[in-house]
């Protein structure tokens, strides 16, 4: 249980950095490819197989490490401009409740049934999306042209638990899940630095600090999430995990950066709650 502490803990600490970021101005973007790039070296300590080694990149799963890897960066810039330009809250609402992608992935491809539960769930998740993201306090309407963020969050943050369980179904084993989260961590950092010369930019001192210090909690979160699966049935594991994150980032949110809920937001977050819980216990 203390693993699932530590990786609520770790997770909330991470989107919290992006509203650090704003304040420090610090280059998102830039931060993030090098916290990509610090989460492959942790990694590796902890993979079974070197990264450049050949069991690696002779592997089945490579070309599904590189797509993740891309959905990775992708994914986690969207969430971090969310944090920053609507709230942490809804950062963290929009990627949890991602969970009902991989459910109707699985009714779309594996012919899984969708009992009546699960289908409230996935009806009540896209009106919590909707009422978290809400920021429009005293008749402002300014940060409505920022919906398509949290929808990009809930929509990639889900392709990507629908492709961490297809890799889980055929590839772990034989290799473990460490090996093919860092080599996904490594073509995430790649992306990023393809990117930066594309666009003839060079990683700033400010950036390449802090981007160190985003990867330590990013891994983390991560690792202690995959030792606590080993332990305690997924369908135990992710509902706690998932209404803990939404907690205490959105705690940490308020106290420590004043952020603001108004009635639809709190009414968004408490959907949220009822929608995973359906979801995850159906």
């Amino acid at each position: 249980m203390i693993f699932l502490l530590l990786s609520i803990l770790f997770s909330s600490i991470t989107v919290s950095f992006f509203k650090v970021f704003e304040l420090k101005k610090v280059d998102t973007f830039q931060a993030i490819i090098v916290n990509y790039f610090t989460c492959s070296i942790i990694g590796s300590f902890f993979a079974d197989n070197l990264l450049w080694s050949k069991a690696v990149w002779n592997s089945e799963w490579i070309y599904f490490a590189i797509l993740l890897g891309l959905l990775f960066i992708g994914i986690f810039y969207c969430i971090a401009l969310t944090a920053q330009k609507i709230s942490v809250s809804a950062s963290m609402v929009a990627a949890k409740l991602s969970v009902v992608v991989p459910v109707l992935m699985a009714w779309l491809l594996y012919n899984e049934t969708l009992n009546t539960p699960k289908i409230i769930g996935i009806s009540i998740s896209l009106i919590a999306v909707y009422f978290i993201s809400n920021k429009k306090d005293g008749g402002s309407t300014k940060l409505a042209h920022l919906w398509f963020l949290p929808v990009l969050v809930f929509l990639g943050s889900g392709s990507i638990d629908s492709l961490l369980n297809y890799l889980e179904e055929h590839f772990i084993p034989p290799f473990s899940a460490d090996d093919i989260v860092t080599a996904a961590f490594f073509f995430a950092f790649v992306a990023g630095m393809i990117l930066l010369f594309v666009l003839n930019l060079k990683l700033n001192r400010r950036a390449i600090l802090w981007g160190f210090l985003l990867g330590i909690p990013n891994y983390f979160s991560m690792y202690f999430l995959v030792k606590t699966l080993g332990a305690f049935p997924a369908s135990y594991i992710f509902p706690i995990n998932n209404i803990g994150i939404v907690a205490l980032s959105t705690l940490i949110a308020l106290l420590a950066f004043k952020e603001h809920l108004n009635k639809q937001n709190i009414f968004g977050l408490s959907l949220a709650i009822i929608a995973i819980l359906l979801i995850s216990f159906s």
